[in-house]
């Protein structure tokens, strides 16, 4: 299952959109497209990036997480009348019908369908405005900002909406989990129907799978108010893209896609300017005589312009001064990645090792040491003060 990992955790380095002076920019007829690393997050084409749309069916995507965060492949969903009457596209459940929530995930990503949406929504939340609730809370943990879903399938509402950044976010983080990435990347599938007569062969509405090399997903839609949508992912020469186009027309759900993807296929070159555990520098501990190494904790990589040669920089910015004691893998500041005057990437610096704290740095260690030698002082002091005043006298021994 996926585990949500908050977004500052996440991005563990800053990212930005490539400067695309050094390559002719694909024209997109999609009203609001971008094309993402799918390794980084890295943005490498936007138009109109930010602007509230509506999803469709690419809502399926956060649906499909929330059921695999909060559910089992052999869950058993029985199907309610509601959710069998649920318009739009579907495979015709029927009330009171059982189904794995595997075998649902598959109606519902590769046939889109709605009624098994609402039944998977109402198992794991009762109904389908609690789980409204769940879609929301999830976005916003994975840093989808303008994201506000009121149904699993993406019927049309008006405060159902979403943006292609945040699509992004969310399929980027949803191709993550391996049996998610099995299911949208799927062609055909069989499932197991109660009724034998009932629509049991399932065929991939993404047609990238069958046309574009190297495609391995994720998810279409489309309603008279969202027109067509597509949410695609593709790998090549161990790089993976993921491309998102809002509000297309026709044909032009595949030109679009096909060219944002052949953008990023051709027109960038990926370069590791980090490696995971790699030393970057020391510094002092104060309190000690020690220095201590400070490590990258992810691999940074980076996609350039194929014709822009970088100038890469570092500039290294601590927390705060290192203090003992120091536990290894504790987080003590960022190395900033430049590439000229341009941010481009960061990455979290942490301690290599421990460092104890010598017990002398500390004011209460010679407080106490301090309270053990006068003490004795005092006591013996004022035992001579009482012989000398004659409140104590000593015998002599014969």
């Amino acid at each position: 299952m996926i585990k949500i990992i908050t977004l500052s955790v996440i991005m563990l380095f800053h990212l930005t959109a490539v400067n695309s002076i050094y390559a002719q920019e694909p024209q997109i007829v999609g009203e609001a497209a971008v094309l993402i690393d799918a390794q980084s997050g890295q943005v490498l084409y936007k138009k109109n990036a930010d602007k509230r749309m509506y999803p469709a069916s690419t809502t399926k995507i956060l649906t499909a997480i929330v059921a695999l965060e909060r559910g089992n492949l052999n869950d058993i969903i029985t199907v309610s009348s509601n959710a069998a009457r649920t318009e739009g596209s579907a495979i015709w459940v029927k009330n009171g019908e059982k189904m794995t929530l595997e075998d649902m995930l598959y109606a519902l990503m590769l046939n889109s369908a709605n009624d098994v949406a609402v039944a998977i929504a109402e198992h794991y939340a009762g109904t389908v405005e609690q789980f409204s609730l769940l879609l929301n809370e999830t976005a916003k943990k994975l840093g989808a900002k303008n994201t506000h879903f009121t149904n699993p399938h993406g019927l049309p509402d008006k405060n159902h909406y979403t943006t292609a950044r945040d699509l992004a976010v969310i399929a980027r983080y949803a191709m993550q989990d391996d049996t998610f990435a099995k299911i949208v990347g799927t062609k055909t599938k069989t499932i197991t129907r109660e009724d034998p007569e009932d629509l049991k062969f399932l065929i991939n509405h993404n047609r990238l799978l069958w046309k574009y090399d190297g495609a391995v997903g994720i998810k279409t839609g489309y309603t008279t108010e969202a027109l067509q949508c597509i949410v695609a992912a593709a790998s090549r020469d161990n790089r993976k893209l993921i491309a998102v186009v809002l509000k297309t027309r026709g044909t032009n759900i595949w030109t679009d896609t096909t060219k944002l993807l052949d953008y990023g296929f051709n027109n960038f070159k990926r370069e590791k300017l980090i490696s995971r555990g790699e030393t970057i520098q020391k510094t002092a501990v104060k309190y000690t005589d020690e220095e201590v190494l400070l490590t990258a904790a992810q691999e940074v990589n980076y996609n350039f312009p194929v014709d822009h040669k970088p100038e890469i920089k570092h500039k290294l910015k601590l927390y705060k001064e290192p203090a003992a004691p120091l536990e290894k893998g504790e987080p003590l500041g960022e190395l900033i990645i430049m590439d000229g005057s341009q941010r481009i990437a960061s990455v979290k610096l942490l301690s290599a090792s421990s460092v104890k704290r010598p017990l002398s740095t500390y004011w209460w260690f010679w407080a106490l040491i301090t309270l053990l030698v006068l003490i004795p002082l005092a006591l013996v002091l004022r035992f001579i003060w009482f012989i000398k005043t004659g409140k104590i006298r000593l015998r002599r021994i014969r």
